[in-house]
């Protein structure tokens, strides 16, 4: 198993106080919550966004609850982490990673179009978010959540992923700049 995939599952049982034994799996939310706590360690942001690291969560899901609870009190590169829902497609402009949940489908391309440009980390459920211009899409492989990456839409954001990040994906669209290492 990889070191990003095993990180995501310790944050979530190590936030997650229940019963080991009655508990065989972390649901695909909290898989997908400590994903989207990790992914920002391994991303570089321009240097002008300073300030808090902000989690967004747009949909009607577990996930920014999870999230709060795996990132309360937690830094990235010195800079607090905090979570907030959305409620309004231009809201993802003050986002530093941006999950568009399955029930927003709807709204995807309007939240693509305001995060576009912009250094933020777009992450999906979507069978066609990296083709419609996402950055990290979480797909199902057998019963695993596990991720695709487009560098495109990432350089488009002017975010810098690591080669670590790089590795652990099922699929990378896209090369990497000469020394885009963070």
């Amino acid at each position: 198993m990889t070191t990003l995939a095993l990180a995501a599952i310790a944050v979530v049982y190590a936030a997650n106080p229940v019963d080991r034994a009655a508990a065989e799996r972390p649901s695909q939310d909290a898989v997908e919550a400590a994903y989207l706590y990790n992914f920002g360690k391994f991303v570089r942001w321009p240097a002008a966004a300073q300030g808090p690291l902000v989690l967004c969560v747009a949909g009607q899901n577990t996930v920014d609850q999870l999230l709060g609870r795996l990132v309360a009190g937690e830094q990235i590169g010195g800079r607090p982490l905090e979570v907030r829902r959305l409620e309004h497609t231009e809201e993802a402009q003050s986002c530093s990673i941006l999950f568009v949940g399955p029930g927003e489908r709807d709204r995807l391309d309007a939240y693509l179009g305001v995060a576009t440009g912009k250094p933020v980390l777009t992450v999906g459920e979507a069978p066609d978010f990296l083709a419609r211009g996402g950055v990290i899409q979480f797909v199902l492989t057998g019963d695993h959540v596990r991720f695709s990456v487009n560098l495109n839409a990432a350089q488009r954001n002017s975010l810098q992923l690591s080669s670590e990040l790089l590795k652990v994906a099922v699929s990378v669209m896209g090369k990497p700049r000469i020394g885009g290492e963070p």
